[in-house]
């Protein structure tokens, strides 16, 4: 069997938040591995690895562990967004231990005097991290802790807040936490977004009044109206029970309209993007109010035809085509062309449409064709009495493009 391998949490990086645990088991390592900034807490020890990229360290520290034991020294705990996961992947036969550390948002909370166990914590610190994930997480949080990075630095965190209008947020912004220049700044987004900051910097986010997502399916009452035509809310659920969203999905909403399918669809697919295309400029507009609302910071709005638009959108997992006239058959062409597995869904009133969703989703470019008609009755006062009456039906179209196995439905 060979040597142990320690995984040594270090704290923040001021040698007094060093445990003695930690200090005592990088003293009697055969080897240590250390990132440039954590070198003095090295102490002086004769076999110094330098941390740099990965998969060379590794072979470094495989080397290593058949000569001695090996103490890998991580920032702050290993077990908040550590080398931790990657050491176990490399190493899964070795015999490693693991040595807790002081984490960085512990001193932060400690400085801002905070409680930190109901916060949610996100890191862009060497992680590719989307802007809706972070609005979402400090919009629906009383507390959220962000770990800066080169990409992610407070800079830009404080102007993305700032530019989605959440003034109300409360920020701290804890720079060279645990040293003997550690600087605390607290203030708005707009009056954080000013400054500079060290890179490697944490930011408590702190909001008075967080926004809770509804719980069940926005109605119609729920949208902001104007003179847009809208899909209404029982066609609007069968539509999303035929495009079979993922939480992770990507969508493009082409006709978006008030944006009510949007908007539905934004709110299922919380991990990933609903691309909502409308040319009529008051439409757009309407669009980005009900977005607004709803606090969608995972929509991306496209003033402009459809057919010019799809060149700049990302791939698509699905496609609702809900405002679409001769170009259909066009658009229809497109989408297939950009691979297999994309779920489509067409609606359509008018036989035109029928007639174009039908041949095209039927044909060579798909598979796995199906249509349901949806034909609703409401209820209705006429004088006196109450009447059903009833409201044009739609019928949906669906497939997959090429390539898509046969479900069972």
């Amino acid at each position: 069997m060979r040597n142990k391998l320690f995984v040594v949490g270090v704290g923040p990086g001021g040698a007094d938040q060093l445990t003695s645990t930690a200090r005592e088991t990088i003293r009697r390592a055969g080897c240590v591995v250390a990132a440039p900034r954590h070198r003095a807490l090295a102490g002086g020890h004769p076999n110094v690895i330098a941390l740099g990229k990965f998969e060379e360290t590794f072979a470094a520290v495989d080397a290593a562990l058949d000569r001695n034991s090996v103490a890998v020294l991580v920032s702050g705990d290993a077990g908040v967004f550590s080398l931790l996961p990657l050491l176990k992947k490399r190493f899964p036969g070795d015999d490693l231990e693991v040595i807790p550390g002081v984490s960085s948002l512990q001193s932060l909370c400690a400085a801002a005097r905070e409680t930190w166990i109901d916060a949610v914590v996100l890191s862009g610190h060497g992680r590719d991290l989307g802007e809706a994930k972070v609005l979402d997480a400090t919009d629906q949080n009383r507390k959220t802790i962000f770990f800066c990075g080169p990409q992610w630095n407070p800079r830009r965190l404080c102007r993305l807040l700032a530019d989605w209008d959440m003034h109300h947020l409360r920020l701290t912004v804890g720079e060279r936490l645990s040293y003997g220049d550690q600087r605390l700044s607290r203030g708005s987004p707009a009056e954080l977004a000013a400054r500079e900051y060290d890179d490697l910097s944490l930011v408590l986010i702190e909001n008075p009044s967080p926004w809770s997502a509804p719980q069940a399916r926005p109605r119609d009452d729920d949208f902001l109206r104007a003179d847009v035509p809208m899909t209404r809310e029982t066609v609007r659920s069968a539509i999303l029970d035929e495009l079979r969203l993922r939480r992770d999905s990507t969508l493009w909403d082409l006709g978006a309209g008030t944006g009510s399918v949007t908007v539905a669809a934004a709110l299922f697919c919380a991990d990933g993007r609903v691309c909502a295309v409308e040319k009529n400029p008051a439409a757009a507009a309407l669009i980005a109010r009900n977005v607004k609302k709803f606090h969608r910071h995972n929509v991306a709005l496209y003033e402009g035809d459809n057919a010019a638009v799809l060149p700049s959108l990302p791939r698509p997992t699905h496609v609702f085509v809900g405002g679409s006239g001769p170009e259909l058959p066009e658009l229809l062409r497109a989408v297939a062309a950009l691979g297999e597995g994309i779920r489509v869904v067409v609606s359509a009133v008018a036989f035109k449409t029928y007639a174009a969703a039908a041949e095209n989703l039927a044909g060579a470019g798909f598979h796995d064709f199906d249509a349901v008609q949806v034909a609703v009755g409401r209820a209705k006062k006429i004088g006196g009495t109450l009447i059903m009456a009833a409201q044009n039906p739609v019928t949906i179209f669906s497939a997959f493009t090429a390539g898509i196995q046969k479900e069972g439905r």
